[in-house]
C-alpha cells in the first residue's frame, strides 16, 4: 500500500477516534488498540499492508473516490437527521445503486452515536447482536441474552445527541434476526431512533407478513408508521457531479455514463474508474 494511502486513513482514524475513542475503533476495526494508536501517530514501521487493507475495509475508508451530492444523498442526509433528532422509527424501500450504503456510511463518519451495520444473509441471532455490538466499539463475547442487554444499557447512556440504529440492507435478514427489532425497539422506545433500510423486496415482504397476519409483523409494520420511504431515481445531474468529483468533465461522456447506467451509482463508479483506466494504460504507453 503506497504511503499516501496509508497517510489518508491515518487522517481517517484519527478523526474517528476523536469522536469515539481508540479503543472503539480498534473493536471496530478488529486490531488492536495498540494498532490503532500506531496508525495515528505515524509509528507505521512494523504495521503490515495487510493491517491497512483490514482497517480500510472494516471502517469503509473510500481511497482513491470522491464524494459528490446528489440529490438523494442529500435527501436521506436530511431524512436521518430528523430521524435521529425527534426519535422517529422509518423505514426506506430502494432499488439497489441509489447509495442507500453510501450514504449512511457517510452519516456515520460525520455524526455521533450512530450504530450501523450492514446486514448479512448468513448472519444467525448472536452474530447479528455482535455485529451491532462491534459498530458502537464494545465488546461482542457473550450469550445472546447478555449481548442483547449490553447493546440496551450502552444505548441507554448516550443522549446528545440522540442515538440511532442503521440496520442496511435488512432484507437480508431472515425472521428470528429481524424479530430483534420488536425486542430493542421495545426497550429503546423515545430514546433512540431506527432505520430498517433495504430494496424493494423487503417492503413486500412486511406487507405479505401483514396480510398474513403473520406474528410479529403486524407490530414491526406500526413501529415504522406503517409506511415505507422510497426517493427518485437518479438523474443526469447527479452522475454530472459524481463524474465531475472524481476528474471526469468530458459532457459527452457523461451523458453516455447516463444513458448507460440504468439508474445505478456502482455502475456509474465502474464507468469511470474504466475511463481513468484506459487513460492511464495510454499514458503510461
Amino acid at each position: 500500500m503506497e504511503t499516501q494511502q496509508k497517510q489518508q486513513i491515518s487522517i481517517e482514524v484519527a478523526q474517528m477516534a476523536e469522536k469515539l475513542s481508540q479503543k472503539k475503533i480498534a473493536i471496530k476495526a478488529g486490531i488492536s488498540a495498540a494498532t490503532i494508536n500506531h496508525m495515528i501517530n505515524g509509528k507505521w514501521e512494523l504495521i503490515k499492508d495487510e493491517m491497512w487493507s483490514k482497517v480500510k475495509v472494516a471502517l469503509n475508508i473510500e481511497l482513491n473516490w470522491n464524494h459528490a451530492s446528489t440529490k438523494n444523498y442529500e435527501n436521506m442526509i436530511k431524512l436521518l437527521g430528523a430521524a435521529q433528532k425527534g426519535g422517529m422509527s422509518i423505514a426506506i424501500a430502494m432499488k439497489e445503486g441509489r447509495s442507500k450504503s453510501h450514504t449512511y456510511k457517510r452519516f456515520v463518519r460525520n455524526n455521533e452515536n450512530v450504530i450501523y451495520v450492514e446486514c448479512k444473509n448468513y448472519w444467525t441471532k448472536k452474530t447479528f447482536v455482535q455485529a451491532m455490538l462491534r459498530a458502537a466499539g464494545l465488546s461482542s463475547e457473550g450469550t445472546v441474552g447478555e449481548l442483547i442487554e449490553n447493546l440496551i444499557d450502552h444505548v441507554r447512556t448516550l443522549h446528545q445527541p440522540r442515538p440511532i440504529m442503521i440496520w442496511d440492507q435488512s432484507d437480508k435478514l431472515k425472521d428470528p434476526q429481524l424479530d430483534l427489532f420488536m425486542d430493542v425497539y421495545n426497550d429503546l422506545e423515545g430514546h433512540c431512533a431506527f432505520v430498517l433500510s433495504g430494496v424493494p423486496a423487503l417492503e413486500k415482504r412486511i406487507l405479505k407478513g401483514v396480510q398474513r397476519d403473520k406474528i410479529g409483523y403486524r407490530e414491526l409494520y406500526s413501529r415504522i408508521g406503517r409506511k415505507f420511504i422510497t426517493l427518485p431515481d437518479v438523474v443526469l445531474s447527479d452522475v454530472t457531479a459524481i463524474c465531475q468529483a472524481n476528474g471526469l468533465n468530458d459532457e459527452d461522456s457523461i451523458v453516455q455514463i447516463f444513458n448507460e447506467c440504468q439508474g445505478d451509482i456502482r455502475r456509474v463508479r465502474r464507468s469511470i474508474e474504466q475511463i481513468g483506466w484506459i487513460k492511464r494504460e495510454k499514458k503510461a504507453a
